[in-house]
């Protein structure tokens, strides 16, 4: 691992209160979508709640590694699989928080998909 990606490892893992994964398998696990592409991250990083995005965003910046939002990786077209840090927003940040019917609105966290919301089960948080 280089210098700038051990940096960046030390400084995710002391202000990210998800998980943190840059070790060869996580990475591996991340390198494809439902799409053919297969690109290997920097890294993947977990979030457990948005003051962890905004931390991780913040520190990746300071770095300069690009920075990918990936929900369930579903993509066909690979737009979840490039040379970036990973932010897996399926795992932890998948709450619906508010359905309305009436209006048909529905407030969500980033990691909700459409099944989740569409699905027979779908209620609020």
């Amino acid at each position: 691992m280089t210098d700038l990606m051990t940096d960046l490892t030390a400084a995710l893992s002391r202000e990210i209160e998800g998980e943190v994964g840059f070790d060869d398998y996580t990475r591996h696990l991340y390198s494809r979508d439902a799409s053919m592409y297969a690109i290997t991250p920097r890294g993947v990083v977990s979030p457990r709640h948005a003051g962890d995005v905004v931390a991780a965003v913040r520190i990746t910046a300071e770095h300069g590694v690009p920075v990918l939002p990936r929900g369930a990786a579903t993509s066909l077209a690979g737009q979840t699989v490039g040379d970036a840090l990973v932010l897996d927003l399926s795992r932890h940040m998948s709450e619906i928080l508010e359905l309305d019917p009436e209006a048909r609105t529905a407030r969500v966290q980033p990691g909700v998909v459409q099944d989740q919301l569409t699905g027979p089960r779908a209620r609020t948080g």
